[in-house]
C-alpha cells in the first residue's frame, strides 16, 4: 500500500492568527484556512482570547454545528481562538470533543467550562504579550525532539515524535481503534499524535547605529538604549552588539557581550559626523551576527537600525547607496535575520521602509528623539522574533 503523501507544514501560528484576525468578524466570524493543511479560525467580542465566557461558548458551538456539513470538522488538523490582542491555538481533538458533547442537546456544564478555560489559560500564556522573567530566557515552539514537552498535537507531516499516551486515547475514541473482545490497541495513522516541545533560546540582538552628522542629536538616546538592552541581556542570558556606521566603512564599536560595564567607554567615544555607508553598516552586523550563530545555532538572530534614512556611500565605486542597501535587505531575509528599522528621519526619506520591506522585517517611525519608543519597539521585536509575542503578526 503506497503511503499518503504528507500534508505541507503549517506557516507559523503568528501568520494565520494575523490573516485570521483580517478577514474574521469580531461578534464570532467563523472561516476555514486552507494553508499547509485546513485551520479553523474562531474570532470571539473579547479583549483576549482567554476571557471566553459560557456563553461564547455556547455561540461557538451553535455556529459550528450549523456549518458542520461546509466546515467538516473532523478534516480540521489547526484551531486558532483569537480576541482582540491575543489568540490561543486549540488541539482540534479538544474542539470536536466540545462538539461531540452538545449532540445529545444538554447545555453546558461550569464542568465543561472549567476545562475548556483550564486548556485557554494554559495555551495563551504561551502567546500573550509579555516578556520574560527577569533571569529567564525566552522560550520558543522546537522543531525537533530537544525541549520541554508541552502538548500533543496532530502531525503536520511525518511524526518523528510520536505522544504514545494521546495517540492511544485517539485510537480508543475511533470506532473499532479498541480490537476485538480482549484484544489490543488498534493504531492507524490517523490516530498518531506528535509533541510539541519548547526550548529556551536566547537571543543576539545587533545594532547598527547610523552615526552620521545628521544623527547627531540622536547620540544621548541611543547610549541610553543600549545600556538598557545590556542590562536585560545580563539578566537573560542574551547579547547585543554596536555597529557605528558613518564615514566610508562602518566600525565595530562592542561586539556581543552582555556585560554593560565594558560598553559604556566604547559607547561614550563615539564620535557623530561625516557620511554615512548605510549598506556597510548592514553587511557588517550581519557579519557579526554570522559569527555568533556558529558559536549558538538556536540563538534568535535581530539587527536593529537607527536611521534617518540618508545613504550616501556605496559599497563599490559608482554603486547606488540606497538600492545597496536593499540588497542587503534582502540578502538579510535569506538568512533568516529578523530586522527591525527604527526610522528618526525627519526628511520624509522613503529608504528606511523599503529596506524593511526587502528584509521582510518592521519599520518603525518614531515622533521624535525618545528612548522610550525606541527601547519598546526592540523590546517588541524581540519577543515576536522569539515567538512569544502579540498574536497579531509582523507590521
Amino acid at each position: 500500500m503506497v503511503p499518503p503523501a504528507p500534508k505541507p507544514p503549517h506557516p507559523p501560528p503568528e501568520e494565520v492568527a494575523a490573516i485570521f484576525r483580517r478577514n474574521l468578524d469580531r461578534d464570532y466570524g467563523c472561516k476555514v484556512l486552507f494553508s499547509g493543511g485546513p485551520a479553523l479560525g474562531i474570532r470571539i467580542p473579547r479583549a483576549r482570547a482567554g476571557m471566553i465566557t459560557v456563553e461564547d461558548v455556547s455561540q461557538i458551538r451553535l455556529i459550528l454545528d450549523t456549518r458542520r456539513p461546509s466546515i467538516r470538522t473532523e478534516e480540521i488538523d489547526a484551531v486558532i481562538l483569537l480576541g482582540d490582542e491575543t489568540f490561543v491555538e486549540i488541539d482540534p481533538e479538544a474542539l470536536l470533543s466540545l462538539l461531540s458533547s452538545s449532540r445529545g442537546g444538554g447545555g453546558l456544564n461550569s464542568g465543561d467550562l472549567a476545562g475548556i478555560l483550564d486548556h485557554f489559560a494554559r495555551s495563551e500564556k504561551r502567546t500573550a504579550s509579555k516578556s520574560p522573567a527577569p533571569g529567564r530566557r525566552a522560550e520558543v515552539l522546537a522543531s525537533g525532539k530537544r525541549g520541554r514537552y508541552v502538548r500533543a498535537r496532530m502531525p503536520r507531516g511525518k511524526a518523528k515524535d510520536v505522544a504514545l499516551a494521546p495517540t492511544i486515547r485517539a485510537a480508543l475514541a475511533r470506532p473499532g481503534g479498541g480490537g476485538a473482545k480482549g484484544g489490543g490497541v488498534v493504531i492507524r495513522e490517523e490516530d498518531l499524535r506528535e509533541k510539541v516541545r519548547r526550548r529556551k533560546v536566547s537571543t543576539l540582538i545587533g545594532i547598527v547605529l547610523d552615526s552620521s552628522f545628521s544623527m547627531e542629536e540622536w547620540g544621548s538616546v541611543a547610549r541610553k538604549v543600549v545600556m538598557e538592552l545590556l542590562k536585560d541581556a545580563y539578566q537573560r542570558r542574551d547579547r547585543v552588539a554596536l555597529v557605528s556606521c558613518s564615514g566610508r566603512v562602518a566600525k565595530v564599536v562592542l561586539p556581543f557581550t552582555p556585560a554593560a560595564v565594558t560598553a559604556k567607554g566604547r559607547l561614550d567615544g563615539i564620535e557623530y559626523g561625516g557620511t554615512t555607508p548605510l549598506a556597510s553598516g548592514l553587511l557588517t552586523g550581519s557579519a557579526l551576527l554570522a559569527r555568533e550563530r556558529e558559536r549558538e545555532p538556536s540563538a534568535v538572530p535581530i539587527l536593529v537600525l537607527i536611521t534617518d534614512g540618508t545613504a550616501n556611500v556605496p559599497l563599490e565605486v559608482a554603486g547606488d547607496p540606497g538600492r545597496e542597501a536593499e540588497e542587503v535587505g534582502h540578502d538579510l531575509r535569506r538568512s533568516g535575520v529578523h530586522l527591525l528599522v527604527v526610522d528618526v528621519g525627519i526628511q520624509g526619506s522613503k529608504l528606511p521602509e523599503k529596506i524593511a520591506i526587502a528584509a521582510g522585517g518592521r519599520h518603525v517611525k518614531t515622533q521624535g528623539p525618545s528612548q522610550e519608543e525606541i527601547y519598546a519597539a526592540i523590546k517588541g521585536e524581540q519577543m515576536e522574533a522569539s515567538g512569544i509575542s502579540r498574536a497579531d503578526g509582523r507590521k
